[in-house]
């Protein structure tokens, strides 16, 4: 059976049962008008089901003239399933964030109209890439925004779907027109261990600089700080330097290069409580070449996640063995630019401590997940003494 991984765009999943089901953008690979669905058993494999919707809404066409609906986000409250799609043209601020409705993930999807809407003449922002996220009391927000005027924060109405308030909510990160305001969707995750709201996002172009950043808040409505304290609507800071860095475009050893990762959102598995970042990767930059990738997320001791270095294959499973540990690895160490970086072969001690350039270091003890995939090679993900992203591979198999 072909693996329906290619051409996905902007990716989000819901989980029904045993079923994973994936929404994303509408990028007609395969031909669809409309949002396509996706399934699988086993988050490895999926298949193409349909399209969600006939082509864009009349009311969401009218307002952006959009050819396509873009950065689905999809969820279940009560038995109504809920679809916040976008609708817009590159570059353009004329754009809608409308709702779609059903009572069967692959039955009739019904439009129910405007969330929120924007253009020039109305608004600095604009009214792309959803989600919905929820408070401590399981209040809704809807978080949004792409380019322009940054990431706003909205209440929503759990019983309608729809804002409670007029307006377009607070903004919670933003970033300087010296880097024409590069930030987009956003995703929002509170994590119960840290008690903490993660805010990510992905900075720069999704052609081939994409990178997915990160920053926290004890509330929903921020403010969100990253590792090193800068608020993520800090305009003074260098903006390469504000931001979390968790995964860029990279290169390990011999393999393909992956060029800009991004448009993440976050995934807990309900059968193994597994947490994954789902995002999109293209094979080369500036084109159509892009395809889904779901990464385990793992948490380090200070609170701050950490991706991994591959994608996931059906088996986790962390080695706190430092004996292993020891011995050469390919590491790729991140860094806050948004340039292809390429592993380097590095020695990790019998202590477990990775030797970086200069001073820096990182203790896999304390500063690292390492774990075994079904290749049996052993895979790291960490953060250095900078903050920055570590991730390596330490050959196991022939």
């Amino acid at each position: 059976m072909k693996n329906e991984k290619n051409g996905v765009h902007d990716p989000t999943i819901i989980q029904e049962g045993n079923t994973y089901y994936l929404v994303s953008t509408d990028t007609t690979q395969p031909l669809t008008s409309g949002v396509p669905i996706r399934s699988s058993k086993d988050l490895i494999h999926w298949k193409f089901e349909k399209t969600a919707l006939d082509g864009v809404p009349k009311e969401a066409q009218q307002w952006s003239h959009a050819k396509q609906l873009w950065a689905p986000d999809i969820l279940k409250v009560g038995s109504e399933y809920r679809m916040y799609y976008s609708a817009s043209t590159f570059g353009s601020t004329r754009s809608m964030i409308g709702l779609a409705t059903a009572t069967d993930i692959l039955g009739d999807w019904q439009d129910q109209g405007e969330i929120v809407k924007t253009n020039a003449e109305i608004a600095d922002n604009n009214a792309i890439d959803a989600n919905i996220c929820f408070d401590r009391k399981n209040n809704q927000w809807l978080v949004y925004g792409s380019f322009f005027g940054g990431i706003y924060l909205l209440p929503i109405d759990s019983h309608s779907g729809k804002p409670t308030q007029e307006g377009y909510g607070k903004k919670i990160a933003v970033r300087p027109q010296s880097v024409e305001g590069a930030i987009e969707g956003p995703f929002i995750f509170y994590h119960e261990s840290t008690d903490c709201f993660y805010l990510f996002v992905s900075f720069d172009s999704l052609n081939d600089s994409y990178n997915i950043r990160v920053g926290r808040s004890k509330e929903i409505e921020g403010p969100y700080l990253d590792y090193w304290g800068h608020e993520m609507t800090d305009s003074i800071t260098d903006p390469n330097e504000v931001g979390t860095k968790m995964i860029g475009s990279y290169q390990v050893g011999e393999m393909s290069p992956l060029y800009g990762p991004g448009h993440n959102s976050i995934f807990v598995d309900k059968k193994t409580q597994q947490t994954f970042v789902v995002h999109h990767v293209r094979r080369k930059p500036f084109s159509a070449d892009f395809f889904l990738q779901i990464r385990p997320l793992f948490w380090l001791e200070d609170g701050w996640p950490v991706v991994g270095i591959s994608e996931y294959d059906g088996n986790i499973q962390q080695i706190k063995n430092v004996d292993k540990w020891s011995g050469e690895w390919e590491i790729v160490s991140f860094n806050a630019s948004s340039e292809l970086v390429y592993s380097k072969k590095r020695n990790v001690t019998n202590l477990g401590i990775l030797a970086l350039e200069g001073t820096y270091s990182l203790d896999l003890t304390k500063q690292a997940i390492v774990y075994q995939d079904k290749s049996g090679d052993l895979l790291m993900t960490g953060r250095d003494t900078r903050g920055q992203a570590i991730m390596g591979k330490k050959r196991i198999s022939e």
